[in-house]
């Protein structure tokens, strides 16, 4: 009896593969995939996931389906034929950074609408075309406070898009206050600019501008070698020195120019100007223990006669010893 049961079984899913007949491309019954065993193509009314209708009447067994241009990863199934538009079936949005020619950033019918780069994105290839629906755009590196618009792939270069101003007081190797490709190639600090820490980094560092601007030969300098008295008119008035008593250049103000240096003296110990008045060489050079002093101080017995007496009473010294 058993056998009896199992051979018509199989007789009957013999018969019933022999009618089955197979879906049209990318359709299916609605029981996602299996093909029609009641030998009826009309049956096969859906697209399946991933395939979409692209003509305006979807007709079972007739129609077929496409394959999406892009697969959706997520929510992928399959629809009526006649809803199972291109929007509804696959991944419609444009590729990253990338949009249509009217702003959007998902295409209706090729995804080669997206062809356009978006605001403040630019393509950069040296050797590849740009390919609607396919390249990507990236995001600029510093993006433009003003001016920025949608630009055509293959004319969206970083240049175009992008704020390439150099930072500020800093220039490329020609001199340009805006680099082509990258920030770093803003590398020197720019004409009657300067630098004054330990490190310059490349488009990241900035230079600062000169107190004072030179009135000629002023060039833009290696960041890290652009000091103060290379790139600025910095000089102390003559004769001077700042605070420390040594250094011969300012970095703000001459007014910081305070002091007449060593074996220098001035006559004028009221009413002295700091950066406008200058001190006097002592008519010696052949001075010990020298010092830089405040104008009120630097009269000539301190700074020349005193110091070249001890340097007399020292040389009388060494007279002295040498005929021991």
């Amino acid at each position: 009896m058993h056998k009896n049961i199992l051979i018509i079984l199989i007789i009957q899913l013999f018969i019933n593969k022999l009618k089955a007949v197979k879906c049209n491309w990318g359709t299916e019954t609605n029981l996602e995939g299996i093909d029609d065993n009641l030998g009826n193509r009309a049956n096969c009314v859906n697209c399946k996931a991933n395939y979409y209708f692209s003509g305006a009447n979807f007709i079972p067994g007739v129609s077929l389906c496409e394959r999406c241009p892009i697969s959706k990863f997520q929510d992928a199934r399959a629809n009526d034929g006649n809803i199972a538009t291109l929007a509804v079936q696959c991944d419609i949005n444009c590729p990253t950074g990338t949009q249509t020619e009217q702003g959007n950033t998902t295409y209706v019918l090729l995804r080669n609408e997206c062809n356009f780069c978006k605001a403040n994105y630019y393509y950069e290839s040296f050797i590849i075309n740009f390919t609607g629906g396919v390249d990507k755009c990236n995001k600029c590196p510093v993006q433009k406070a003003s001016g920025f618009e949608a630009t055509l792939g293959s004319n969206a270069k970083l240049a175009i898009q992008c704020d390439v101003t150099c930072p500020t007081g800093t220039t490329t190797k020609t001199g340009s206050t805006s680099y082509v490709s990258h920030k770093n190639e803003c590398v020197n600090c720019n004409a009657d600019f300067y630098f004054d820490s330990f490190y310059f980094y490349a488009g990241i560092s900035t230079c600062k501008p000169c107190p004072v601007k030179k009135t000629s030969g002023a060039i833009h300098t290696e960041g890290l070698n652009a000091q103060i008295y290379i790139q600025c008119d910095a000089e102390c008035p003559f004769g001077t020195v700042i605070y420390d008593g040594k250094t011969t250049y300012f970095k703000n103000d001459k007014s910081e120019c305070v002091k007449c240096a060593t074996n220098f003296y001035t006559i004028k110990q009221n009413g002295w100007i700091a950066g406008t008045d200058t001190c006097i060489p002592c008519p010696n050079i052949l001075i010990l223990s020298g010092k830089a002093n405040y104008p009120f101080s630097a009269t000539y017995a301190a700074q020349c006669k005193i110091v070249f007496s001890q340097f007399l009473t020292f040389s009388l010294l060494l007279i002295y010893l040498y005929f021991l």
